[in-house]
């Protein structure tokens, strides 16, 4: 849990308080950030704690800020102007545990302090490390954070390996072309490589140079990595695929589908509000982690 320190001047709400009484305020809001977005116009960043009921929200535009949610190189960071209009950052303070997002507000919850800045700026940062989830980064893919469009296509089926679940297209999925010693579930990190030619197995469409490519060697049709075992009465054999002692041809099963998960982490800060009651000039609004599902 974060500890963000907030002075509030009260001495122009508070009547029993002299002019220039200083009142300070901890807002322990959690790390954890969240999104509205089913307007079609805008976005709506929200954190909320109860008590006390507060909450920090953010409204910014939809148009033009879609590289927030998927930038094309990591980190990657945008600011934008709190205008009071199409930008607004609020802190406000309840009677009640507020819910956002929903199309009817609940008639119970009052807001009772309503604090908007005039002024400031949005900060986002947004960070992805394995773009694709089969366990390498991004950047150990080959990932070209200049021109994404000339990152390394391992298999040349116009997918670049980091967002290819299967970067040497053998329909065996990259994170499961790893024996995982190490225990990192890293492909990249102590590789595989059956055939000891220098290419790990992932990025080997023929992974025991048999001269049967891998997709080929897989005899009931299941995916290569399912089994297929040429003895099973031996715990030692291996899968056709990975036994250069057998190298018959089958009729491989359609390509993998390149269907995986994208994370986006995105931080938020704001800088000098240009709220009177508030003298921070950061405030750390929190993370929102988003999943977008490949394809969509």
């Amino acid at each position: 849990m974060r500890y963000l320190l907030i002075v509030l001047i009260f001495s122009f709400l508070v009547q029993s308080c002299d002019d220039g009484d200083i009142i300070t305020v901890e807002l322990d809001f959690e790390e954890t950030l969240s999104l509205c977005e089913d307007n079609v116009e805008s976005y709506l960043f929200y954190n909320v704690k109860d008590n006390p009921d507060e909450s920090l929200s953010l409204v910014f535009p939809r148009s033009g800020n879609d590289d927030i949610f998927e930038p094309t190189v990591s980190p990657s960071s945008k600011t934008l102007q709190i205008n009071g209009s199409t930008e607004r950052f609020n802190y406000r303070t309840y009677n009640q545990e507020p819910s956002f997002c929903n199309i009817i507000d609940d008639p119970n919850t009052v807001v009772l302090e309503d604090f908007e800045a005039s002024a400031g700026t949005a900060e986002f940062t947004t960070v992805f490390a394995d773009n694709d989830n089969d366990g390498i980064l991004a950047t150990d893919e080959g990932f070209n954070t200049i021109d994404p469009s000339m990152s390394t296509d391992t298999d040349a089926d116009g997918i670049a390996d980091y967002i290819d679940q299967d970067d040497d297209n053998d329909n065996i999925p990259t994170r499961d072309e790893d024996d995982n010693e190490d225990g990192d579930n890293n492909p990249f990190t102590n590789p595989r490589d059956t055939d000891n030619d220098g290419t790990p197995d992932y990025l080997d469409n023929d992974d025991d140079n048999d001269g049967t490519l891998t997709r080929f060697e897989d005899e009931n049709g299941d995916g290569p990595q399912n089994g297929d075992i040429v003895d099973i009465n031996d715990p030692n054999s291996l899968p056709r695929y990975r036994d250069v002692s057998v190298s018959d041809a089958f009729e491989g099963a359609p390509l993998l589908n390149n269907s995986f998960t994208r994370v986006r982490d995105i931080t938020v800060k704001i800088l000098n509000a240009g709220l009177e009651i508030i003298s921070a000039t950061e405030i750390p609004l929190g993370t929102y982690t988003k999943e977008i599902q490949n394809p969509e």
